[in-house]
């Protein structure tokens, strides 16, 4: 029975008190943690939806804004694949510890021919200092000078572009330092219109230089001997443990190097110079009229210079501190430039109306003319990006496999026409070496993209063994090239160092061959099988360079014989195509992707055509308007008032009009002529700030995707045998990776101890110590 209540009354549902804020209270404390949940749950929302907004609004850019850019000792960086390649969780990892103000080198590039096209930046505003999360000890870019010269020519854009939008002398930028630590920091400042100093501070100009160690001395007395084989006299990477003093080919070539560096530093800064003031024109202690470019090598050989003696010289524009940046910009918008980068990144894309020429069929094509407007669509390339950077290695994290892997995969991606090889790199194992050469000769020749190497601040000996087949070569003038050479070293231990350290070896052989011995000084017939091997792989090298860069077997001697260059000079003897830089080379690669593929679009496109008019007239001879197909050819050709009447009677004349008015259409579109394939005309004009997108491999994804992928992985693909399957690097887990590293460092560690391989931690060393980088090469040791 139901119970009753104390006057007898059944149970009934509640009634609300008279009282209605007292009994919403009890609701409220009945259901107190649903309302508190849910309280909860609105207020979030409601805060991220003001977030939103406001960081829509703040990273809105407006008219007037002003870009700023926060400089320190390695803020700009090639790539962090490397770092990356463990998954998004490596890359979550890294955005931790990384600097904020960390920006890529192709990131700040875009970012200013972005910015130079834009008419809402009005000026660009640069500090470098050390910063809060940085232990460099130096007011310093961490550039190489091709990396500057790059930046340089962005720069120098920039400001021609602002004066041609707002006027003259109104395309202002803005470099501030408190102290110039290297001359290499002034050879980037030099490209902006005013350059800030501190009274105190100085520019320590002296020239370019090189410093070089030798260690023969110091290893022969540690009981030591170094067995070198190098082809040929230039090549030289291995003298600083053969040699106790330097090569006079080296020499010769070292002295090449810096003279050609030294012009363009004076060249550029003095270009700079004249334009900034006209102080520049006048010499220090006189009146006496000067050349910007002798004002510029004066002060070479007078540096280190005080501020106020540089701005006597025009090297710099103002004496002064700055703390704050709004006594600078005013009232304008401030934004900084990676910021900018990203926020004109999305605009970019969301303004891209255009199509990709390789993903269409011919029902798109079809459905694109016949779209109203459709004739101010123009086309849209997409270009892949793989780097190649630091010394090349067959095993590693970022190994010679994996980066062939990264090629392939953009290859494989449909929506790419192309592909740019950006590459820092000495050089490094020639197997692995190959290895990248190799998967570039096959997309090329299978998929028929087209790969563009750009250089950064090196690409020597192994690297530009990897890219001569490249369909076109972009570096800076500062970039070092070359050393077509092959250089091998062989550490023996003698019984010097064995006696000393107290200790005797003995070895015991099956086979009397003691090639791999460290202990025994390669002889007769061992020495003469070392030497036929290096000498192999040198005329490998020279065989490749002269098929894919067009020398003769006579000729491809005068660039190699392991001899390095300036891009300069590498561009004079043909090693390189052109002088450009990162951005120059995307755009390049996107000319010539849709050059290829175009072309081949359009046949297939005329060959739908011949088949729809065949079907077409055939239907026409059995409809009973021709006697045969050949009158109704003749008729369609010589008629065609005639023809379009019978046409007309036809249920399927639409469909070869659209046919025939579609292929003439793209035709005229493209400005390209189907009946001349082979020499097409050039219809499309690359530019990364309108028409190109980006795509970079290993491609970023998001961490569900990642963590899902891993999960379900699967090993059933058609090439995963051979190590280089589409997605198998994609699937690669952060564990097995870090497992992966562990297990290869250990490995290394015991080998050089098992080996007595005590001089891998010196080359190494030496290498990082280096102020200038010389090629790897294949220093190999047991």
């Amino acid at each position: 029975m139901p119970s009753k209540n104390s006057d007898g009354q059944p149970h009934g549902p509640s009634k609300p008190p008279q009282n209605l804020l007292l009994w919403s209270a009890h609701q409220l404390w009945r259901f107190k943690k649903t309302a508190i949940i849910g309280s909860g749950a609105a207020y979030c929302y409601y805060r991220f939806q003001r977030w939103k907004l406001n960081n829509e609004v703040n990273n809105r850019i407006i008219d007037g804004t002003v870009l700023t850019w926060s400089i320190t000792n390695g803020s700009i960086i090639e790539t962090d694949t490397a770092t990356s390649g463990y998954g998004p969780l490596g890359r979550v990892m890294d955005t931790l510890v990384k600097p904020s103000h960390r920006i890529r080198m192709l990131d700040a590039l875009v970012a200013l021919e972005m910015a130079a096209a834009d008419p809402r930046v009005k000026s660009l505003i640069v500090r470098v200092h050390n910063g809060e999360d940085t232990d460099a000890r130096s007011m310093s870019t961490g550039l190489g000078i091709a990396q500057t010269q790059e930046l340089r020519q962005a720069l120098e854009r920039f400001q021609q572009r602002k004066e041609e939008q707002h006027g003259a002398g109104k395309g202002k930028s803005y470099f501030y330092i408190d102290s110039f630590d290297d001359q290499q920091t002034y050879y980037l400042a030099s490209a902006f219109s005013d350059i800030v100093m501190q009274p105190t501070g100085y520019l320590p100009l002296t020239g370019i230089s090189a410093t070089q160690v030798y260690f023969k001395d110091l290893i022969d007395k540690l009981g030591i001997h170094m067995h070198v084989e190098a082809r040929k006299d230039y090549k030289s990477v291995v003298a600083p443990f053969s040699q106790s003093s330097m090569p006079e080919k080296h020499r010769e070539n070292m002295m090449d190097i810096l003279e050609s560096l030294n012009s363009t530093f004076i060249r550029d800064t003095a270009r700079s110079c004249k334009a900034k003031t006209a102080n520049c024109t006048q010499a220090a202690d006189d009146d006496q009229p000067a050349t910007a470019a002798e004002v510029m090598r004066r002060a070479l050989e007078e540096g280190p210079i005080s501020a106020p003696y540089a701005e006597k010289l025009g090297l710099i524009t103002a004496q002064d501190y700055i703390f704050d940046l709004e006594s600078i910009i005013g009232l304008r918008k401030a934004m900084s430039l990676s910021n900018y980068g990203k926020q004109r990144g999305k605009e970019h894309k969301a303004s891209i109306t255009s199509v990709n020429i390789g993903i269409l069929d011919n029902a798109v094509l079809l459905n694109m003319h016949e779209q109203e407007g459709s004739s101010k669509r123009s086309l849209v390339a997409t270009v892949g990006i793989v780097y190649l950077v630091g010394n090349i290695e067959r095993h590693g994290t970022n190994s010679a496999e994996r980066i062939a892997q990264h090629l392939l995969d953009a290859a494989r991606d449909i929506s790419v026409d192309a592909i740019v090889l950006r590459i820092d790199s000495g050089g490094g194992d020639v197997i692995a070496s190959d290895t990248i050469g190799a998967a570039v000769d096959y997309i090329q020749s299978k998929f028929n993209k087209p790969v563009v190497a750009s250089y950064g601040n090196m690409s020597a000996s192994g690297a530009y063994y990897a890219s001569t087949s490249c369909k076109r070569i972009f570096a800076s003038p500062g970039t070092i090239t070359g050393s077509i050479g092959v250089a091998a070293m062989r550490p023996i231990i003698t019984r010097k160092l064995l006696d000393y350290i107290g200790t005797n070896v003995e070895e015991l052989y099956v086979i009397n061959n003691k090639s791999n011995s460290s202990f025994t000084e390669p002889q007769g017939s061992e020495l003469e099988r070392y030497r036929k091997l290096v000498d192999n792989i040198y005329e490998d090298f020279t065989k490749r360079v002269a098929k894919d860069r067009g020398y003769s077997n006579e000729d491809v001697e005068e660039v190699a014989q392991g001899r390095v260059f300036t891009g300069i000079q590498a561009l004079s003897n043909g090693l390189v195509d052109e002088m450009g830089s990162f951005t120059r080379a995307i755009e390049s690669a996107a000319e010539m992707g849709l050059e290829v593929l175009v072309p081949a679009k359009i046949k297939t496109l005329d060959r739908r055509v011949h088949l729809e008019k065949s079907s077409f007239l055939r239907q026409l001879v059995a409809m009973g308007h021709f006697k045969s197909v050949d009158e109704a050819e003749k008729s369609l050709i010589n008629k065609p008032s005639d023809a379009e009447g019978k046409a007309a009677n036809s249920a399927d004349n639409s469909d070869d009009e659209s046919n025939k008015n579609l292929i003439g259409a793209i035709i005229d579109k493209l400005g390209i002529s189907s009946k001349d394939p082979e020499e097409p005309q050039k219809f499309f004009k690359g530019d990364i700030t309108r028409n190109i997108l980006l795509k970079e491999f290993p491609q970023q994804r998001e961490l569900a995707k990642w963590v899902f992928d891993s999960i379900n992985k699967k090993d059933d693909d058609p090439d995963g045998d051979f190590g280089f399957s589409p997605t198998k690097s994609a699937r690669m887990s952060a564990q097995d990776a870090a497992k992966n590293v562990v297990v290869a460092a250990l490995r290394d560690e015991i080998n050089a101890l098992l080996s007595g391989d005590s001089l891998r931690t010196l080359e190494k060393s030496m290498e990082q110590g280096r102020s200038v980088r010389a090629e790897s090469d294949n220093t190999r040791f047991k």
